[in-house]
């Protein structure tokens, strides 16, 4: 696809923000890691050894309602998750405005790392931006988490699984996926209009005309980040040691390359697309 192939020519200009989304990335999984890690090890030991009967069960599983409603560590690592989360909601538009600014020709651009000043000059439509697309995602889950709590009794019905409640589910859950991402989309060019300077409203209604063109970009760039995560595991899973080490750690620097690359590649259409209209 053209567009894949002009926006890969880009990549070149968007490397130093490759490599500190990167790390980014890198840090950002290590503290969940860590964080999840120091949880899990302790519930683990305390499940009943040998394998439990009905009775050590129960009491396991008292035990642990008992420690989410009284313990204080419950608290603390909810309060560090919603941390986590605020933080993240707060950089994820700052990098973003510097990708899109490492968008511009040389001769637009100001001096200074592309990254960094793109937070200072796109930050804060950007943060707009991304925060209107919150908000439309969201809104959905008023109805579908209602939907989804009330399919569960009869998943479960008579401790069977049924088939029919999870397909409904499967199919709300699959619809309010594609929805999130045509808002992603349309929130997308959207920036790509207002920061350019080629309109807001006719960059939208190009994102909706072309939203299979786009949808195909996600698809193809989405399905080989997948092939490389699948490679990366099996050859990790096969040939355990530093090998596997290193492509464990080397692999979002890969998802970081393919996000790059996938906006590089929107851009494409949108700027092709906007020139013709």
């Amino acid at each position: 696809m053209i567009y894949i192939r002009n926006g890969w020519s880009l990549i070149k200009n968007q490397l130093p923000s490759i490599i500190i989304l990167f790390l980014y990335q890198l840090l950002w999984g290590l503290f969940l890691y860590r964080l999840v890690n120091s949880v899990v090890t302790e519930v683990l030991v305390r499940y009943p050894d040998p394998p439990p009967n009905m009775l050590s069960q129960s009491l396991f599983l008292l035990e642990g309602q008992y420690e989410l409603k009284h313990s204080p560590d419950i608290r603390l690592y909810l309060g560090m998750l919603l941390g986590m989360a605020l933080i993240r909601l707060l950089v994820t538009p700052l990098l973003q405005a510097g990708i899109l600014y490492g968008l511009m020709s040389k001769e637009e651009r100001k001096s200074g790392l592309p990254l960094f000043r793109g937070m200072k000059e796109f930050g804060k439509p950007v943060f707009f931006f991304l925060f209107i697309e919150l908000i439309l995602i969201s809104l959905p889950l008023l109805w579908i988490l209602p939907h989804v709590q009330g399919l569960l009794p009869d998943i479960l019905r008579s401790g069977t699984i049924q088939i029919t409640p999870i397909l409904k589910m499967s199919g709300v859950l699959l619809a309010w996926m594609i929805y999130c991402w045509l808002i992603d989309q349309i929130s997308l060019f959207a920036q790509f209009g207002y920061l350019f300077k080629k309109g807001l409203w006719g960059s939208i209604l190009i994102g909706i005309r072309y939203a299979l063109p786009g949808a195909g970009i996600s698809l193809l760039l989405g399905a080989f980040a997948l092939i490389l995560f699948l490679i990366f595991g099996s050859v990790s899973w096969i040939w355990t040691g530093i090998l596997a080490l290193i492509l464990q750690q080397s692999y979002p620097f890969i998802r970081s390359l393919f996000r790059v690359w996938e906006i590089t590649s929107q851009y494409q259409l949108w700027e092709m697309k906007s020139q013709k209209s």
